[in-house]
């Protein structure tokens, strides 16, 4: 009889997106999944849909700031 050390495990966690502008704040829920030794993330809800607009790591402009500024 055989185990495969094959699993499947899902963590949730909220991530804030705060425009570096106006300091809009909003917040997503984002899933990371571990299957063996890979790591995938898994986004319930990303920038866009969460109308933000990402300009760098860890950096948002909400829409209104990003159509301001020539993002958008």
């Amino acid at each position: 009889m055989s185990i495969s050390m094959d699993y499947l495990q899902q963590q949730s966690r909220v991530e804030v997106m705060r425009c570096s502008r106006c300091a809009k704040c909003v917040e997503t829920i984002s899933t990371v999944q571990y299957q063996g030794n890979e790591l995938r993330r898994v986004s319930t809800d990303d920038a866009s849909a969460s109308g933000m607009v990402r300009f760098g790591h860890n950096l948002y402009y909400c829409d209104r700031c990003a159509r301001m500024v020539g993002y958008k």
